[in-house]
């Protein structure tokens, strides 16, 4: 390190309060998994960028968004914290010298060691930001911030505010602001009737989402990886031939992957819905992502139908028979269609309520509750429209590009049972699982993937395999 820059700044908002439901859930993520959730990494500079720029944009960012200088207090023993907005403060840039090594390494490296640090959110605002020079003048800046404070949305508009420098203050709903709408009476229904929905779905769904193995593996926590081009390509056919949202199509298609690996029905996925399209959240710098709960019924629609599938060897079998037009999948997408409304109504709520009503229909069940199941539909915008539809020839000439991998296996930080990930690359799509193999075993989670691949293809009219 060359040295620390301070950086000064202050701006509106101060204050101090309960935390905003978005706030909730991430830092009870940030608590299960032992880690400050950073998004962001290393970034080439504009050549003729000064420190002093850096700087700048340090300085802006923590002026114009309250979420950026929040600090919290932790109560005692653990539970909920309060946040405390402050109106001034300092923070710090700092700058790294190549002396001739690889600029872009070093940034990689002062990227990673940013992530890798514990972040102590008492004391340390939820970004940290740093200039690597080579030469002495800069050539990447990195820049990482928590998802508590900010979600993928929330990053994009850090982004298009600092490029555009605006003299008008801020718009929209705070964090602060927003959890005191939510003590309201109007929020308050809206957590109420998120909670009945929830409880239709615990009352009546199965209680595990996986086959779970007889014991973890060690590592615990494994990362798989499937990079496909034929994926994305039968998707848009599907979506085309259907008329209906890509994310209602990829959900139909993921519950139906799950079925086939597992049997399960119906499968009950937790997607992660953005609410910025409610008033005030369009633009804020905060964390507005949320995981609803919805169940979509699978084997009536499928090739399965005559009864629960045992394993995924069988399974395999299962999903084959889907052509394009014989209603099957279309069958089962009608229903991925209602619990995509239903969980975008209602995936704005008391995350701690949630986990109360788990608990207690649990314990009236008499069985414990599983609901780690998570579909993070990151595509952007989820793909399927414009351009003519895949013919059935494109998508089987891209199914031998498909290559699977796992990527990570460690025993800290954790995983939530199963989070899936789908994202678009330069090649097509990358379904990434994040799995604790306590609850899905790694041949499971590796027949889930390819399970993916197969029955968007063969639903879509291609042939696979």
């Amino acid at each position: 390190m060359a040295e620390h820059v301070p950086v000064v700044f202050e701006g509106p908002g101060a204050g101090s309060g309960p935390l905003s439901w978005g706030q909730i859930e991430s830092w009870n993520a940030v608590t299960t998994l032992g880690h400050w959730m950073p998004i962001g990494g290393a970034l080439p500079v504009r050549p003729g960028t000064t420190v002093e720029d850096l700087a700048g944009e340090l300085r802006h960012h923590l002026s114009r968004h309250p979420s950026l200088r929040t600090l919290l207090r932790i109560p005692p023993g653990g539970g909920t914290p309060t946040q405390e907005v402050h109106a001034s403060g300092s923070a710090t840039l700092q700058v790294y010298d190549t002396r001739g090594a690889d600029p872009s390494a070093l940034a990689d490296l002062v990227a990673a060691r940013f992530r890798d640090a514990p972040l102590d959110f008492t004391a340390e605002y939820p970004i940290r930001m740093a200039a690597v020079l080579h030469g002495g003048v800069p050539s990447h800046v990195v820049a990482l911030i928590s998802h508590f404070a900010a979600d993928g949305a929330g990053a994009q508009a850090m982004l298009r505010d600092v490029a555009a420098r605006p003299a008008a203050p801020v718009e929209g709903r705070q964090p602060l602001d927003q959890a005191q709408w939510q003590l309201s009476p109007a929020g308050r229904r809206q957590n109420e009737a998120a909670q009945r929905h929830f409880e239709s779905i615990l009352r009546t769904m199965p209680p595990a989402r996986f086959r779970k193995p007889v014991a973890a593996r060690r590592p615990r926590y494994w990362r798989g990886v499937l990079d496909s081009a034929a994926l994305p390509l039968a998707l848009r056919a599907l979506t085309a031939r259907t008329g209906a949202d890509p994310s209602a199509v990829l959900l139909a298609v993921f519950a139906l992957a799950v079925h086939a690996t597992c049997g399960v029905d119906p499968v009950v996925v937790r997607p992660l819905v953005s609410n910025r399209f409610r008033p005030g959240l369009a633009d804020v710098v905060c964390t507005a992502v949320q995981a609803g709960l919805c169940q979509v019924p699978v084997a009536a629609g499928s090739a399965a139908a005559a009864g629960s599938v045992a394993g995924s060897a069988a399974a395999a079998g299962s999903v084959a028979g889907f052509a394009a037009g014989d209603g099957g999948f279309e069958e089962v997408l009608a229903h991925a269609k209602r619990a995509t409304m239903s969980a975008y109504k209602h995936a704005y709520f008391d995350q701690r309520d949630l986990f109360a009503l788990v608990d207690r229909v649990g314990a009236e069940r008499g069985e414990r509750l599983e609901i780690g199941c998570f579909l993070n539909d990151r595509r952007d915008p989820p793909a399927g429209a414009g351009g003519p539809a895949p013919t059935a020839a494109e998508i089987a000439a891209a199914l031998p590009g498909t290559v699977f991998d796992w990527t990570v296996r460690r025993d800290a930080p954790g995983f939530e049972p199963m989070i899936l990930d789908v994202e678009d690359t330069p090649g097509g799509l990358r379904c990434t699982a994040h799995t604790d193999t306590a609850h899905i075993s790694p041949t499971d989670t590796a027949a889930l993937l390819h399970h993916l691949e197969r029955i968007a293809v063969t639903a879509s009219g291609a042939r696979h395999g």
